[in-house]
């Protein structure tokens, strides 16, 4: 499917008439299908670490706690209990709150392991690295759409493809339509909840075999399942 196709699907669905093109129409209820194209894919993103949207980023440290250009261009948000200290085999927890990070300066506290927080940019580890340490986590990337296989964080020409579940989508934009034009749209939102949670299913991988916290020294704090937020409160 393409954002054109997408729009297509939900105009049939919703008792419209399909657009021939989405971008650079001027009618009114094209111009919603394409604005909740994107925001549905856009929540999709938020909802949960799809492993079609889960990138590695590995990082030598310099000296000091800021750890400045280290997060993507395409960053979204971390992957809880994925940082590590390759060089120490030690889980790097965080991201801490700013309270418990001027907590950890303000009373110069010694701690067993690393911690690590994200401002500005950038991100902050302490105890400071001294430099040269291997570093290495994964995080969910926005690029959830592409244009000609090259990934983009929105649907901007009617053959662009989207990265995350095309189908999941036209759902969506089928719900938001609906939702915002006063319609009833309860079915509409069970259908595309039941559809959502089965491709979380499918794309959650077992995290009863092996657990981490079993093997390293590290205290496990996560439960290995990525954290799934509902459609509806995004």
């Amino acid at each position: 499917m393409t954002l054109l196709t997408i729009c297509q699907n939900a105009a049939d669905e919703i008792g419209l008439t399909p657009p021939a093109s989405v971008i650079g129409n001027s009618e009114g209820e094209v111009m919603k299908l394409r604005r909740y194209a994107n925001k549905v894919g856009t929540k999709i993103m938020k909802a949960y670490a799809w492993q079609a949207l889960r990138r590695e980023r590995v990082f030598t440290a310099i000296a000091g706690e800021e750890q400045t250009g280290i997060l993507p261009a395409d960053w979204d948000r971390i992957i809880p209990d994925t940082f590590w200290d390759r060089n120490l085999s030690y889980l790097v927890t965080g991201p801490v709150s700013p309270v418990e990070w001027q907590g950890l300066k303000a009373l110069n506290s010694e701690i067993s392991e690393r911690k690590f927080a994200l401002r500005g940019g950038s991100v902050l580890v302490y105890p400071a690295p001294a430099g040269g340490e291997t570093f290495a986590f994964e995080y969910v990337s926005k690029y959830w759409a592409a244009n000609n296989g090259a990934p983009q964080a929105a649907l901007t020409q009617d053959s662009d493809t989207a990265i995350v579940d095309e189908e999941l989508i036209t759902r969506g934009v089928i719900y938001e339509y609906l939702m915002n034009d006063g319609q009833p749209a309860g079915a509409a939102l069970v259908e595309y909840q039941r559809y959502f949670d089965t491709l979380v299913e499918n794309d959650r991988q077992s995290s009863g075999v092996l657990r981490a916290g079993d093997m390293f020294r590290s205290t496990r704090r996560f439960g290995g399942t990525p954290p799934v937020r509902a459609l509806n409160s995004l």
